[in-house]
């Protein structure tokens, strides 16, 4: 009686895999970072034939049954470690900004853009200085454009990249951004940021404008008590942004600030001191001494999935 012979497709097609990814390999065809993963999940093939022959015989599909464990466990895996390295603080690069300003100046829009970077903006001490530095990891690029033009006006773009699409795995991790603007010149500030901690701390700045949208994070934004020039008594002069975090403001004493709220589902009430607020219809804040104050200021924030909070820096 001959008996028939027996073949495991799971052997045969990890075999297969094991030589394609040797062969494009040696062919400088796959990317570095998901080499690394290749790499690095080797052990789960031992799972897979130690799942295949354990289910063979035992379970109908045993094969593709290991062959989709063998997924889930490469996924996952790749899945925390990323997690786990991207949370952490990086100092590989590191780029520093010394841009001066020539005295002809007296508006500079300041686009920045980040992704895992905690960012913090303040005052310079140099009137006429814009400095900086970006501390983070060797994946990340920051480049910085700075022109000057014929109307008295200049424009400042800071963007971080990632160079590479798919990064190594021992390069991962958060990166810590300072940028410190003159104090009198007019600003008009943009932020888009991926995630992180944002702190704008825009006392003592000619603030004519200032947009902030954050991914996820929280924010603290305090505003100056300044009048700006662009200001109209109908619309406000900026909106803050955080899609998925809790954001505080801090407003001077001196200053009548206005705020139309966007909380999206959140149901979380806003906080604030009803000595310095009024609770208006249509979710708007709008401080008691609005009507009176020298200084106005509206801005629109949303915060679908955190808390907004509205406070007093104390001082004017």
């Amino acid at each position: 009686m001959k008996i028939p012979r027996r073949t495991n497709f799971l052997f045969g097609l990890v075999i297969l895999a094991a030589a394609i990814v040797f062969l494009l390999q040696a062919l400088d065809v796959i990317p570095v970072g998901i080499a690394d993963i290749i790499n690095r999940a080797w052990p789960v093939v031992l799972v897979l034939f130690g799942l295949g022959i354990f289910l063979r015989d035992r379970v109908r599909l045993g094969g593709l049954i290991a062959l989709m464990v063998g997924g889930l466990l490469v996924g996952g895996m790749a899945a925390t470690a990323f997690s786990s390295r991207a949370t952490g603080q990086r100092t590989d690069y590191t780029e520093p900004i010394n841009q001066p300003v020539t005295a002809g100046i007296n508006l500079i829009r300041v686009s920045v853009q980040t992704l895992s970077t905690d960012v913090e903006i303040v005052r310079s001490l140099d009137a006429r200085l814009i400095s900086g530095e970006f501390v983070g990891s060797s994946e990340s690029l920051l480049t910085t454009t700075y022109t000057e033009g014929d109307d008295s006006t200049a424009n400042l773009t800071i963007t971080e990249t990632q160079p590479n699409q798919f990064p190594l795995l021992e390069r991962m991790g958060r990166g810590r951004f300072t940028l410190e603007l003159p104090a009198d010149v007019a600003i008009d500030f943009d932020f888009r940021g991926s995630d992180g901690i944002l702190t704008l701390n825009m006392s003592g700045l000619s603030l004519e404008r200032l947009n902030m949208d954050l991914a996820k994070g929280d924010a603290l934004v305090t505003i100056p008590a300044y009048q700006p020039l662009s200001a109209r008594e109908d619309s406000p002069i900026g909106t803050f942004i955080v899609r998925d975090g809790d954001i505080n403001v801090f407003v001077p004493p001196n200053v009548g600030a206005r705020f139309e709220l966007n909380r999206g589902g959140s149901g979380l009430e806003p906080i604030f001191d009803t000595l310095d607020f009024n609770y208006l219809v249509g979710d708007i804040l709008e401080a008691r001494t609005f009507d009176a104050a020298e200084i106005k200021l509206r801005y629109a924030i949303t915060a679908p999935r955190g808390q907004i909070t509205i406070g007093s820096t104390g001082t004017e």
